[in-house]
């Protein structure tokens, strides 16, 4: 992830008005940061290493000839509380959000998480084995197990997201020296993108635990690829109380929305009063603290920017549904496959192998080839052009679906026609183009929607704006459930076809509002 341009040590402050015409660089990332950045990488790990083998966990049963499972629900089912689940852990951020910027700090709220996030992996991996050796216990440990990590996730993910910018502390601009001598001037603006661009490479690393978990489920079990996730969540734990102390992080505001709840029935009051009555008021309203006053008006200033924010949010369930269907779907399309000796739910993990390529590209060109030639590509087109790459991806899923109907030997029915469940004769392969779009669309949305919750929340609120953008990723999720009762064979073309054309409305949609500069 590293640049082109670098910096050499010398600095000098930037003073006069021809600064601002100098080209603008990133400035140096603090060691806090990259500290954090690794905690992000295990927790990551162990969240996507527990889930890819979910659906297989779910659907399947253990005395299935070709892909061992382990509760044998069906594929419906098994997507019904996938999708649950993803509904769940996108709206406890929203606890973990307001506890953080309410209550506790965000230090505090993440230590929590981590805690509560280990006691839940591991009561999923120990049911797990009881129901690989006894055969019981799976679906409660599965329920209980799953619900505790979505606590977990809830306290850490959209506090982590804050909390490393929190390492990287407010700074003027400086004038700054290249290796190639000419002078830039350094953009905080520039620095949090990298930051960013490099937490969505570091967390697709992460992504890649999926490997080694899908693997070990085929030829270990799944309590063994469960036991790996809960031995990196132990480490993570571990890692942030040695480092607790030495982290920086802003304090607790205090309640804000009681706050701004009372800002508003203040300036109600005020407003029903005549001005004589308030110039008679004023001394004893004072004292009794009702007088609406400037620190009033610039939290109701604050509060609207962050609703202002929130609008940005609105295509994302649509895109979050598009990337769900990864963990769900698109694992059970490949087991209607032919997977020449691979685990079905491996094709996952081309998706952050996809970032981990295209990312720093993107970084360390795209980005910079564009901002010399003045070619603004902002977040809100970042985000459009993201949109529009998961349509696509989800209208090519429609496509592969239609080929698999129409290839032998079950062609409708995959895996119901014969006695050993035999897949249809279509390579797995041809799911590649999916995931490198998906993973296209997640590099210039996702990215941008984290920047854009960062950058526009007010200091009081930036947790819980955070959690208000996974908080729409839940509706995406709630828009899943509907369409888990229709996603079985042989209605899965219609099912993708229907998610792409609704993508590409909110793409158009959103543009257009862009476009307006209604955001």
């Amino acid at each position: 992830m590293a640049e082109k341009t670098e910096l050499e040590p010398r600095l000098e402050q930037s003073t006069t008005s021809h600064d601002s015409d100098l080209p603008s660089v990133r400035s140096h990332v603090p060691y806090r940061v990259w500290l954090v950045q690794g905690l992000i990488f295990l927790e990551r790990a162990a969240c996507y290493g527990a889930s890819q083998p979910f659906q297989n966990y779910l659907q399947l049963s253990p005395d299935d000839p070709v892909r061992p499972g382990a509760l044998g629900l069906g594929q419906a089912r098994a997507i019904l509380i996938i999708y649950v689940w993803l509904i769940y852990i996108y709206c406890t951020p929203l606890v973990g959000g307001l506890l953080a910027d309410c209550w506790l700090g965000r230090r505090k709220t993440i230590l929590l998480g981590f805690i509560v996030y280990t006691i839940g992996l591991a009561v999923l991996t120990g049911t797990a084995f009881s129901q690989q050796i006894r055969g019981t216990g799976g679906l409660p440990g599965f329920i209980m197990g799953t619900l505790l990590i979505g606590a977990g996730i809830g306290a850490v993910r959209p506090n982590m997201s804050v909390f490393i910018i929190d390492q990287y502390p407010e700074e003027e601009a400086r004038v700054v020296k290249l290796k190639n001598g000419s002078s830039a001037i350094t953009s905080r603006e520039l620095t949090i993108q990298y930051i960013y661009n490099a937490n969505y490479w570091i967390i697709n690393v992460g992504g890649l635990a999926g490997i080694v978990t899908t693997l070990t489920e085929k030829h270990a079990g799944f309590g063994y690829a469960y036991l790996i996730s809960s031995c990196l969540m132990v480490v993570a734990a571990v890692l942030f109380q040695v480092g607790y102390t030495h982290f920086v992080t802003a304090p607790p505001t205090g309640n804000v929305i009681t706050s701004v709840f009372e800002a508003l029935r203040r300036r109600r009051d005020t407003k029903h009063r005549t001005p004589i009555s308030l110039v008679q008021e004023r001394s004893s309203a004072q004292e009794n603290g009702v007088v609406f006053s400037s620190e009033d008006e610039i939290l109701l200033r604050e509060t609207k920017a962050a609703l202002k924010a929130c609008l940005l949010f609105l295509p994302f369930p649509a895109l979050m549904l598009c990337i769900d269907i990864m963990d769900s779907g698109l694992v059970a399309q490949a087991g209607s496959m032919q997977t020449h000796g691979l685990p079905n739910d491996i094709m996952y993990n081309l998706n952050p192998i996809a970032v981990m390529i295209i990312l720093p590209f993107f970084q360390g060109w795209l980005y910079p080839f564009l901002a010399k030639r003045n070619i603004n590509f902002s977040p809100q087109h970042r985000i459009g052009v993201g949109l529009l790459c998961a349509a696509l991806a989800i209208g090519y899923t429609a496509g592969i679906q239609h080929l698999i109907y129409i290839t032998g030997p079950c062609f409708a029915r995959p895996l119901e026609c014969l006695p050993d469940n035999v897949p249809n004769d279509v390579n797995i392969g041809i799911q590649t183009p999916t995931y490198v779009l998906l993973a296209l669309g997640e590099i210039l949305a996702i990215v941008a929607g984290t920047e854009l919750a960062y950058t526009r929340a007010p200091e009081n609120m930036k947790s819980i704006v955070q959690a208000v953008f996974l908080l729409f990723s839940a509706f995406g999720a709630v828009i899943g459930v509907g369409v888990s009762f229709a996603a079985e064979d042989p209605n899965m073309v219609i099912v993708y076809a229907s998610i792409a054309g609704l993508l590409a409305l909110v793409t158009v949609g959103f543009e257009f509002a862009v476009i307006r500069n209604i955001f």
